[in-house]
């Protein structure tokens, strides 16, 4: 199929004779054949199991940026199915979140063609929790594609990584040919396999590395015209909550422009003492109102879903020149970009708005940072604890038990990845420097 909208048109031309407002053309301008997208393969792509934030982003992510014939994603929780066609021709079909394995196995009995290579892509805690499916389900597969939940499978205590390993040896015994366990590819491959971690065990134990890259799906989601679908598809599945439907998910501050470029901050949510969060984050977004050079960027605030203290501060704060997101998976914003969007929602379309995906990121630590190119990211903040003076919470130079955490988690990106001019800082450092 030609697809005229990816066709790049040369705009030289050569001039000639440019006198008094006369321009010879006398040689003609030759444009370049059509680029013609490939069809989809000959695949089946299974997409299963509950997952949280991430790993629901990552399947639709990988999903939509995938071009194969058949795509289903038993992800679903309501108005179903939700079905898309791409411009390639490939279809994808939303059905029922299915996560007991025996109606997974029904799935893959059901969807799986002898005439197609077959591919399943399940969450890793099913399978590290010891679950198998029927030699049956297995002998329909070509590969087994395991998918993260976050980065807490990169410290997995033994008996977990043993399960996937079983999980492995008695898919093979039934003739799949590979099982990967999906992994951001900023980690460096040497670097893992001679760490102490769990699942440097893996490969010697018939469970392969598939690495991926969130930027690289963005182009593809991009070069497809998946975006629609994606985001359809992500509300279908709960990564995006129905609530959002014909409503604002980016909340723009007074200030905010659609031509400047973004600055964004991560927040994260310490869920047992929720005035440290609250507290350390406004002070951060107001050391960043002072050192943002407002003609070039727009400051957005990315927080966890569950706080909603930091938004309401936003909205409230006439001083304030921070945008914020309600709530919106940042790998989906990452992968399908800025600008308009179209989604669909029980066959009524809507449009949607997104700023530009981040020029610098400044962050709690989080599993997005994995998916990041290193030179955005400006710094990664550890939380001060507060205390509670004359009505309202202030920032201490004592240290938060939450940073002690994050800073372990970051010097494990450090070690594994090439980030390592990325410092990291407390808040009350950060904000008197």
């Amino acid at each position: 199929m030609v697809n005229f909208k990816k066709i790049f048109l040369l705009s030289c031309l050569f001039l000639f004779g440019c006198n008094n407002n006369e321009i010879s053309t006398s040689l003609p301008v030759k444009l370049p054949s059509p680029v013609e997208l490939p069809s989809p393969t000959q695949s089946v792509n299974i997409y299963a199991t509950s997952a949280g934030n991430f790993g629901r982003a990552f399947m639709l992510s990988s999903a939509f940026s995938s071009n194969v014939s058949q795509t289903i994603m038993a992800l679903g929780s309501e108005k179903l199915p939700y079905e898309f066609k791409s411009i390639t021709g490939a279809e994808f079909k939303v059905i029922g979140l299915e996560n007991k394995y025996e109606t997974i196995n029904n799935t893959v009995i059901n969807y799986t063609n002898h005439n197609k290579e077959n591919n399943l892509y399940l969450g890793v805690i099913g399978i590290s929790n010891g679950n198998l499916l029927s030699d049956e389900a297995f002998s329909y597969l070509d590969n087994i594609y395991i998918v993260p939940e976050g980065t807490s499978l990169l410290s997995y205590p033994e008996w977990r990584i043993n399960n996937i390993i079983s999980f492995a040896r008695k898919a093979k015994e039934n003739g799949v040919k590979n099982v990967n366990l999906a992994l951001w590819n900023s980690i460096d491959n040497n670097t893992l396999l001679n760490s102490s971690s769990q699942i440097a065990k893996l490969p010697s134990n018939g469970v392969g590395y598939y690495f991926f890259n969130f930027n690289d799906m963005a182009k593809k989601v991009s070069l497809f015209e998946n975006s629609e679908g994606l985001l359809s598809a992500a509300i279908y599945t709960g990564a995006i909550n129905p609530s959002i439907i014909d409503s604002d998910i980016f909340v723009e501050s007074k200030s905010f422009d659609k031509d400047k470029d973004s600055i964004v901050l991560f927040g994260s949510y310490t869920r047992n003492e929720i005035n440290t969060s609250k507290t350390n984050q406004i002070e951060i977004l107001k050391h960043l109102e002072k050192i943002t050079d407002h003609k070039k960027y727009n400051i957005i605030f990315k927080g966890h879903p569950s706080e909603v203290s930091v938004n309401n501060w936003i909205q409230n704060n006439n001083i304030s020149s921070s945008s914020y997101f309600k709530s919106f998976p940042y790998e989906i914003w990452q992968v399908i970009g800025g600008g308009e969007h179209k989604y669909t929602y029980n066959n009524v379309s809507y449009n949607l708005y997104l700023p530009k995906v981040p020029t610098y990121i400044y962050s709690m630590f989080s599993t997005a940072l994995y998916g990041e190119d290193a030179n955005k990211i400006k710094v990664i903040i550890g939380y001060n604890k507060v205390k509670h003076e004359n009505k309202e919470y202030i920032i201490t130079n004592e240290v938060d038990d939450s940073a002690i955490e994050d800073r372990n988690e970051y010097n494990r990106w450090v070690d594994w990845t090439k980030n390592k001019n990325v410092p990291f800082e407390m808040t009350f450092d950060w904000i008197n420097n």
